[in-house]
């Protein structure tokens, strides 16, 4: 009995030394896909194991993430060729559509009777929009290259706001809006790339003045970081969807009855994003309030 006692407790012993040592290698595996998962190591998992077993399911766990690595170096490579591909077609077609409507321009001065005239203007409208449309699709494809970054420097935010709005003046006239522009006492500056800002300040005044309805706000606040709030009625808030709204070729109805693209504000958060701030939407009953933070 005594012989049986104490090989029992050998085979007890054994029996738990090997659990410990499998929970040992399960926690370092876990510990490792934490690691794979988010994002601090590119390696692979450790496979110096003692169990046999664990050894072969770390191996094929190996072998489905060097699979998931070269699926996502695909689908880069995939996307940068297809925004360089995107850039170059936009390239390609600017220069056609620009002679195409200088012709256009051209005959409308010409000796042509009131319905001819109309209809080359009906040509003209729609080849200003195409052009607009193939701009946009180059400077969004040009703007997704990471080769792309801010030149950063000190700049004068108050300024490059009323700025704005000036150049925009008769846009605002011509659709009836009166701005109501709120700026501190004190001048506010902002580490930033001057042209990026601008485009964004840009994009952002033609987004509210196209489907602004009545009331258009433009509030600049400086705190621990500068805030600027842009507040414009809309006419249906019930078609916007704000979750959507900075998604690339997004369009409520809306935005298509005014001829929106779906651009305009998906490359201001490209480029509040290059710039390291955010960008947030929210409906105020029925005023659509954008808010930007650097």
């Amino acid at each position: 009995m005594i012989y049986i006692a104490v090989l029992l407790s050998v085979i007890l012993g054994a029996l738990m030394f090997r659990l410990f040592s499998l929970k040992r290698q399960i926690r370092n595996i876990t510990k490792q896909m934490v690691e794979l998962s988010s994002g601090t190591v590119e390696k692979k998992l450790n496979i110096s194991l003692i169990d046999k077993d664990l050894n072969s399911l770390t191996a094929e766990i190996n072998k489905n993430l060097t699979k998931q690595r070269e699926l996502r170096i695909q689908m880069i490579r995939s996307g940068n060729h297809l925004k360089e591909s995107v850039a170059n077609i936009s390239h390609d077609l600017r220069t056609p559509l620009t002679s195409m409507i200088g012709y256009l321009q051209l005959l409308s001065k010409g000796a042509v009777n009131p319905e001819q005239r109309e209809q080359i203007g009906i040509v003209f409208r729609k080849a200003a929009h195409l052009q607009t449309l193939i701009k946009l699709f180059y400077e969004l494809a040009v703007l997704d290259s990471e080769e792309i970054q801010p030149k950063l420097k000190n700049v004068n935010y108050s300024n490059l706001i009323m700025d704005s709005v000036v150049e925009n003046a008769a846009m605002f006239e011509g659709r009836n809006l009166h701005p109501e522009i709120s700026l501190p006492e004190d001048t506010v500056f902002v580490w930033a790339d001057e042209d990026m800002l601008r485009r964004i300040l840009q994009n952002l005044l033609d987004n509210a003045a196209k489907y602004a309805t009545g009331d258009l706000k433009i509030t600049l606040m400086k705190g621990s970081a500068t805030e600027l709030i842009i507040t414009n009625r809309i006419s249906s808030p019930n078609e916007v969807n704000l979750e959507r709204l900075f998604d690339r070729f997004y369009t409520s109805d809306i935005s298509r009855s005014a001829g929106g693209t779906g651009l305009g504000l998906a490359i201001v958060k490209i480029l509040i994003d290059k710039l390291g701030g955010t960008i947030n939407a929210e409906l105020l009953e029925d005023h659509l309030q954008i808010t930007i933070v650097l």
